[in-house]
């Protein structure tokens, strides 16, 4: 269970930032902390308008750009967006069953595989949202943590990449997360349900400098998704440099990673 790579990092900017806002926040926080960022994979997702225009300041960045959600499949559903078509856009990653698209859509876990298969397919890298609600014992959180990750990855090859963000719900947007045993906890069941996957775990729920740390001193997570931290330039420079301790050097000419 130890990791071997360097740690990942992603943000979702979810509705709160509009066209010029995102614009600014690319020039003002994002590229300048680029070739940093670019060491941890990060991934930046945002709504379907901004993608392209996204995608356009960060190439070149060895920053990501990446989408909030999709639809499974291609064709008449109208008002929806496929997997084809954001592979089509550029886009490498797709985040599928956050919790507020469990809550305000009814999203259950059989959705989420369907779209983690179609997000596969398109040669893209699936982002599968778990965890649970409200604030339950470390164990009932494992169990069910554990579950939704297994049936949303169950359509996969596990050979293909993805990554499984655990994100209590009752975290999000919160001052305190999940303590770093609770955390633990829930780490082990995953790794414990996806033996044979190429997943790679991160943790989200109010992340702020030091919180990789703390996790990572009661167990081996892969990385972090950081919400109000990546806002701010100074919060989101004292995480990347935490991350960074952990990462292996790199050596001129290298070719950061997408």
């Amino acid at each position: 269970m130890t990791p071997t790579a360097a740690p990942i990092s992603l943000t979702s900017t979810k509705m709160n930032l509009g066209r010029d806002q995102t614009t600014r926040w690319l020039d003002d926080v994002i590229l300048p902390h680029a070739p940093a960022l670019a060491r941890l994979s990060f991934v930046a997702c945002v709504p379907y308008p901004l993608i392209p225009g996204t995608l356009r300041y960060l190439q070149d960045s060895g920053v990501s750009a990446g989408a909030q959600n999709c639809w499974y499949r291609d064709g008449a559903a109208t008002g929806e967006v496929s997997a084809g078509l954001l592979a089509e856009l550029g886009c490498g990653h797709v985040m599928l069953g956050h919790a507020e698209r469990r809550r305000l859509f009814d999203e259950d876990d059989a959705l989420v595989a369907r779209k983690a298969a179609a997000v596969a397919e398109a040669g893209m890298t699936p982002l599968i949202c778990v965890g649970e609600d409200s604030h339950v014992p470390a164990d009932t959180a494992a169990t069910h943590a554990a579950g939704q990750a297994q049936t949303a990855l169950a359509r996969l090859d596990p050979a293909r990449p993805a990554l499984v963000l655990y994100e209590p719900a009752w975290a999000i947007g919160n001052d305190h997360g999940a303590d770093p045993g609770h955390a633990a906890t829930v780490l082990h069941a995953l790794h414990a349900a996806l033996p044979r996957h190429a997943t790679r775990f991160l943790y989200g729920g109010a992340v702020t400098p030091g919180t990789y740390t703390t996790l990572r001193d009661a167990a081996p997570w892969d990385g972090i998704a950081v919400g109000r931290a990546a806002q701010d330039p100074h919060m989101l420079h004292e995480v990347t440099a935490e991350l960074l301790t952990q990462a292996p050097a790199r050596h001129s000419g290298d070719v950061a990673p997408r």
